[in-house]
């Protein structure tokens, strides 16, 4: 009787089971994602390094920039690289270091997805430099004006811009409804910037040295000390990413350093004129008093520079991604979107496959823009034990194959213990 007892109020408890299964389908009840899948706490260091350049091969800018001595024959080489559109390049320096909390996911990640960011403190050191000549700056920032006095030479859109700067801050994940969004907001600290260009310009220097003629106009900008680390303001960033998958398909939208910095003792000197420096004529040294002397200065620098400090706001460097992937068993297709917000980025977009076997995935592609234009993409992920995984790649795999033919390459390198 007992035993009867206990099979028929299994059965009905069954059978009960299966009505609420068949009344949910019926109704169509959409169940949101509910928060499993435990992920462990983890602590990452990533960097990213390289330079890269559209008309300069990786061999002329390390020649150029490292070298002990750039003889004729390079510096023909360089100009001839450079003679249709000028130089431009650029470089990028960035080291960052993420605590991150152990937490529960969405759902379980079967296959090389994207990583969707737990909560997490990090901090930061960003380095950017971008520059942009024409071909006669070039050649003058070479030669010297010892092939061109008493030509006018076109200096026009040059432009100029060295960031340096770092911040701290907290990344906090949610879901609203079932769309899991990261919001990271820091304090940023900026050390130095310089911010220099020219608009219609020209320079004409006379044969014999006597004087300079300069026409056109030009922007100088600069934050206040410019030791390393020292700090000429303070401003905030925002980082905001998300993504979703649809069976094979799968979506990520990201923005970093979203955000401006405030420097108190900004120095900015805009200017559009003409004018002709014929040098300081000092009279007999001995007689010139420090008063009369600092006077002169004075007012060269109001004829011929100008300018003061005032505070000033500056909208930091951000970058934009998008990031598509599909799915295959055991591989991927992909398609990325970059824009980082320098003068001589151009939006840069990158198609490629990759395989994962079961501790080892990788991936390659080509992709065009940046600050160079084509290029062949390579990346590794490797899962060493079950607490450390590495991850790397080469933005322009040429740079490194060819550097007499491709202008540089810029790297990224990512290690993650798993607590």
């Amino acid at each position: 009787m007992k035993k009867s007892l206990i099979l028929l109020l299994l059965g009905l408890a069954f059978t009960l089971q299966a009505q609420t299964d068949t009344s949910q389908k019926d109704l169509n009840i959409q169940i949101p994602a509910r928060f499993k899948y435990l992920q462990r706490p983890y602590l990452e260091m990533s960097t990213i390094q390289g330079g890269a350049s559209k008309q300069w091969s990786t061999t002329q800018m390390l020649e150029f920039f490292y070298g002990d001595f750039v003889d004729d024959a390079e510096k023909a080489e360089m100009m001839s690289a450079a003679s249709s559109e000028g130089l431009s390049l650029g470089s990028i320096q960035s080291w960052d270091f993420r605590l991150a909390f152990e937490r529960e996911k969405t759902e379980p990640r079967k296959g090389p997805y994207l990583d969707m960011p737990q909560n997490a403190i990090f901090i930061y050191n960003r380095s950017y430099n971008s520059l942009k000549m024409s071909p006669d700056m070039l050649r003058l920032f070479l030669y010297g004006n010892r092939a061109t006095a008493g030509e006018a030479q076109d200096i026009s859109d040059f432009n100029y811009q060295s960031w340096f700067y770092s911040g701290i801050g907290y990344q906090y994940s949610f879901l609203i409804d079932t769309l899991p969004v990261s919001i990271g907001l820091s304090l940023v600290s900026m050390h130095t910037l310089d911010d220099h260009s020219t608009g219609q310009a020209s320079l004409t220097t006379a044969p014999d040295g006597s004087n300079i003629d300069f026409a056109g106009a030009y922007h100088f900008g600069q934050s206040g000390a410019t030791t390393a680390y020292s700090i000429n303001g303070w401003g905030l960033a925002l980082n905001l990413e998300t993504h979703e998958r649809f069976g094979n398909h799968e979506f990520s939208l990201a923005a970093y350093d979203l955000g401006a910095v405030n420097m108190p003792r900004w120095l900015q000197i805009d200017r559009d004129s003409s004018f002709s420096f014929e040098g300081i004529n000092l009279g007999n040294l001995f007689d010139l008093s420090e008063g009369s002397f600092n006077n002169l200065i004075d007012s060269l620098s109001d004829g011929v520079v100008g300018g003061g400090r005032a505070a000033k706001w500056k909208m930091l460097p951000f970058r934009l991604q998008f990031k598509y992937r599909y799915h295959f068993q055991k591989q991927f297709a992909y398609a990325d979107i970059e824009y980082l917000h320098l003068p001589n980025w151009f939006p840069r977009a990158a198609v490629g496959y990759g395989y994962r076997w079961k501790k080892f995935k990788a991936n390659t592609g080509l992709a065009y823009g940046g600050f160079n234009g084509l290029s062949w993409d390579l990346g590794l992920d490797w899962k060493i034990t079950k607490h450390w995984q590495m991850q790397g790649g080469l933005s322009n795999l040429f740079g490194l194959a060819i550097p007499g033919w491709s202008g540089g390459t810029i790297g990224n390198y990512r290690l993650r213990y798993t607590f």
